[in-house]
């Protein structure tokens, strides 16, 4: 399960950065936001949320 974690966040972080390269702040930073709380909440669970680089 840990594995599917990882690769969600990677997705939504990478999505993210596709967003704002485009200028598409917004939406950016709702998926930046949504990244970072996926980190929080494995965290907090004792996961490791994955290496991000």
């Amino acid at each position: 399960m840990e594995g599917q974690q990882g690769q969600e966040s990677r997705a939504t972080l990478t999505l993210a950065q596709t967003h704002f390269n485009k200028g598409e702040y917004a939406e950016a930073e709702t998926l930046y936001s949504a990244y970072i709380r996926q980190c929080g909440c494995a965290a907090s669970s004792g996961e490791s949320p994955g290496r991000i680089f």
